[in-house]
């Protein structure tokens, strides 16, 4: 066993930066690659999967039992406790007194007569390590944690002997090509020794554990008739010959006659599928099946997927979460980092289930919010308590120094308020501005000599340039059409087939008809990769259409007269915004490169025109004409970023590159912040609404952002400042009290009491930020040095950590951000893994809680965990409880 470094405890370290932390920056350019090539990257064609036999299968009689986690490697005393539960024999309540919330102990006694014995194998459902599961994030937030714990539970006095691990990936794993992956669990070559500080064993070996694995998904034979399926479905979606393996396992006739792939057969062969498919199954995704509250997409990547194994999609709103009484089977999953369960039966339940969907992401990664509830799907338990995870991430996040320490967040902020300070105090092309907007706005150099005076006379302009106004009519219009014909160009991008609700009738509003229309060339494209030559064609030239659009929006901006140069600011805005241009179309050139090369692997035929064209011009079909549509999407972006290069940049290098990267600063803290909310932490949401809100949020989080440090630096003296901004810290941090007082949030904080104090949050964050405004714009203009530039920096710095983290607690009120949330709070409590329990005619799960880690087993004094839920699936041909059963 390789030696795992460092088991001294008190330097474990906790859950990783996702704020721009070290680690995040440094592994940037693996997830960047699989962001964009993932799909390029797939090792599962040259894996040889093989169905697994259950260690000790055939010596169960009345149970059988296995450990599960998911989303480890990161807070490593989180793991560490994790490790050591999952090597330990649990005690519990016995059957009759047992109950959600009872106490769970390693060594039993009269109170926990029930013994929930170390499970057979592990299981662990995706994301090994963060942020990149490589080789030297699982040694050290995986490995290292788990061995310290089985050279823990040794000096404890116990015997653990060695059982096999099994795994799928996630796109943490996926990030470093599954290399990691690779060493964590699949069979090594030479057999693990066991012994530390041995150079000849394999890499990644865990003390207590085997591995037998050969391939990223799994099919496994379980006693009493289960099976364990695995599913390496990254974003839901699984290849054909992951799914030939597993349909082969039940229904190897459709996979040798090719029926299983051919489209014409495709409803009787899920009537076949649906017939034969395992009558009692686990099914493990790396992403849940519901979460949060919120029925799955009719036509989501995943739903897909288990149609094409033969499984029923139980988890969408028409099947409302209904299995064929035939079947029995449990949808497990990590992903999101704390516990929910959908239907199953729980203690006291009188009628059975024969189905559940788990979300179990407790592994070790850092939590996320527990209170995030779409409220579409009622969960029948979740951990923490809704109460426990508003209380504890808003107090966190509402606490600068979380923010603080949570990266580099505070650098970006300090930067962007020196760049915005500098370009409202220096360059006269950004001064003028205003200087327009503000009369009496003249701010004025210290020292007339020295440096930064410099830097003003090379970034000067002419006195009459400076008073052009900068919404000149003529460069308004031209800045409107790039804008709109790049937001045309963004629908095509994000362009994706129209959700199909069954049995819905509701006419689509007019914006969506509109958008739907605009996607309607890259949709048409998608639609026909399959079809005839003649509607391939179609399909391509209606896919021209945007090129002859954008060449005749280019012409217009060419043929267009301007009296005058436009003002600096605005040039840079408009070079940025044809550079924008530019990209879109570049990215829709890659897009249409992209669907050829798929259309080419099922119809030799390409090509946009009639044989018979080609034949007139002595042309092969494949030689050039296929490829002008990407051509002319490659052609007409050069075209936009020359056109931008020589009409709008008329003004020195020095001031074009200042402007253009002032003006990229404040539309990525402003409009990019918006877009992030409404798109991205907004993500939850069906309708708008809920959209428009957090972008509203959002748009006064920016405002603050950029507002506040700038006029710090502009009017206060150090010692304002620092009163401002510890004033500002202390109200923060009183705030984040007084909205988690118990007194405040009643014990069961149903959603509407958490939407009410949400909107209080806001008028309290409202409050605190324009009496920090009116503070700081109390004074006249000090006069511009090298210290006013370190004070907006400063203040930057300090007030970024301040209004993000108000951002943050306030959007998760709305349901908003729960990621950024939980990445930005670390909090290693409320971990859990789950002992699973196998009988002959059910499934029984004990999830067992953290509250919070044990920092040291050695010196813990009889530690005492959670039992969070217990939950049963029954076959329905002997529906019997056994949920309370003894060993």
């Amino acid at each position: 066993m390789n030696d795992t470094g460092n088991c001294n405890k008190s330097r474990f370290k906790p859950p990783v930066a996702w704020l721009l932390g070290r680690e995040l920056l440094a592994g940037l350019k693996l997830i960047v690659a699989y962001t964009f090539m993932g799909d390029k990257q797939d090792p599962k064609d040259w894996m040889k999967a093989e169905v697994i036999q259950a260690p000790n299968k055939d010596f169960a009689k009345d149970a059988y039992w296995f450990d599960f986690i998911a989303d480890t490697g990161d807070g490593m005393h989180a793991v560490y406790n994790i490790g050591y539960l999952c090597m330990s024999d649990l005690w519990v309540a016995d059957s009759i007194g047992q109950r959600p919330g009872d106490t769970v102990v390693l060594s039993g006694d009269a109170a926990h007569a029930q013994r929930l014995p170390r499970g057979e194998f592990l299981f662990v459902g995706g994301d090994t390590a963060y942020h990149v599961a490589d080789t030297a994030s699982l040694m050290e937030r995986f490995q290292t944690p788990f061995n310290c714990a089985y050279d823990d539970l040794v000096k404890n006095g116990k015997t653990i002997d060695r059982r096999p691990v099994y795994g799928i990936p996630a796109n943490h794993d996926y990030y470093d090509a599954l290399d990691g992956f690779n060493r964590q669990f699949r069979e090594p070559i030479s057999s693990d020794t066991g012994t530390d500080n041995d150079e000849k064993d394999p890499q990644l070996g865990l003390k207590g554990f085997i591995r037998t694995q050969e391939a990223s998904y799994v099919d496994m034979q379980l006693p009493f008739g289960w099976r364990l399926w695995g599913l390496d479905s990254q974003n839901g979606k699984m290849d054909k010959r992951q799914q030939a393996f597993f349909v082969s396992s039940f229904c190897n006739r459709l996979v040798d006659t090719g029926e299983l792939f051919d489209s014409n057969r495709q409803d009787a062969v899920q009537r076949e599928l649906q017939q034969h498919v395992p009558s009692k199954l686990i099914v493990v995704t790396p992403e849940p099946s519901t979460v949060f509250g919120r029925w799955a997409k009719p036509d989501a990547a995943l739903v897909d997927t288990f149609q094409r194994l033969g499984l029923q999609p139980s988890f969408v709103e028409n099947h409302a979460g209904k299995l064929d009484d035939s079947k029995c089977r449990l949808d497990i999953a990590g992903d999101t980092h704390h516990y929910e369960r959908y239907w199953g039966s729980g203690q006291g339940d009188a009628m059975p289930a024969n189905y559940a969907s788990v979300v179990a992401g407790g592994g070790g990664a850092f939590l996320h919010p527990s209170h995030t509830d779409m409220a579409e799907v009622p969960r029948r338990a979740h951990y923490p308590h809704r109460r426990n995870s508003h209380q504890l991430f808003t107090r966190a996040l509402l606490n600068p120094l979380t923010i603080w320490t949570g990266g580099y967040i505070w650098l970006i902020g300090g930067l962007v308020a020196f760049l915005s300070y500098f370009a409202v105090t220096i360059p006269q092309s950004t001064v003028s501005l205003f200087q327009q907007i503000f009369s009496g706005f003249h701010p004025v150099l210290a020292n007339k000599d020295g440096i930064l005076s410099r830097i003003q006379s090379a970034l000067q302009i002419d006195p009459d340039i400076a008073n052009v106004s900068f919404f000149t009519g003529s460069y308004v219009f031209n800045l409107m059409v790039l804008v709109l014909f790049a937001g045309v160009l963004l629908a095509l991008w994000r362009a994706t087939k129209p959700e199909k609700q069954p049995g819905e009738n509701k006419q689509s509003g007019k914006l969506q008809q509109f958008v739907t229309r605009i996607m309607t060339p890259v949709v048409s494209l998608e639609d026909n990769l399959k079809a005839d030559a003649d509607a391939w064609r179609k399909s391509v030239m209606l896919f021209m259409t945007p090129v002859l659009a954008g060449a005749g929006v280019l012409m217009l901006l060419i043929v267009m007269n301007h009296e005058q140069p436009p003002h600096p600011l605005m040039a840079g805005l408009l070079m940025l915004m044809s550079g924008v241009v530019a990209a879109l179309l570049l990215y829709l050139s890659r897009r249409y490169r992209d669907l050829l090369d798929q259309r080419s692997k099922t119809h030799r035929d390409t090509s946009i025109f009639p044989a018979e064209f080609y034949q007139k011009l002595g042309i092969g079909p494949g030689m050039v004409l296929e490829a002008v549509p990407f051509w002319g999407y490659g052609a007409l972006a050069a075209a936009y970023l020359i056109f931008g290069m020589l009409r709008y940049g008329t003004y020195s290098t020095s001031i074009m590159t200042f402007n253009l990267l002032i003006v990229v600063v404040w539309l990525v803290m402003t409009i990019g912040l918006v877009a992030i909310a409404y798109f991205w932490g907004g993500q939850l949401f069906r309708n708008a609404t809920g959209k428009i809100r957090l972008a509203l949020i959002a748009a006064w989080c920016a405002a603050l952002l950029l507002a506040v440090p700038v006029s710090l630096a502009l009017y206060a003296d150090w010692v304002s400042l620092f009163v401002i901004a510890a004033a500002t810290a202390a109200v923060t941090l009183l705030v984040g009290r007084i909205f988690t007082l118990d007194s405040l949030v009643k014990k069961e904080f149903p959603l509407s009491d958490q939407t009410r104090l949400g909107y209080f949050l806001l008028a309290a964050w409202f409050a605190v930020g324009i009496f920090t405004l009116i503070a700081a714009t109390q004074g006249q203009l000090i006069p511009v040095d090298g210290w006013r530039l370190l004070a907006a920096f400063l203040a930057g710095a300090v007030f970024s950590c301040i209004w993000l983290g108000w951002y943050f607690a306030t959007a998760l009120a709305f349901n908003g951000h729960n990621n950024e949330a939980g990445g930005g709070s670390r909090s290693e409590c409320y971990r859990h893994m789950i002992r699973f329990k196998l009988t002959g005619d059910s499934l029984t799960g004990y999830v067992i809680g953290i509250d919070k880690p044990v920092e040291d087993f050695t010196q813990a004094t009889s530690p005492v965990f959670r039992l969070v839920d217990v939950f049963t699936i029954h076959s329905r041909s002997n529906p019997r409880n056994d949920a309370g059963m003894t060993d």
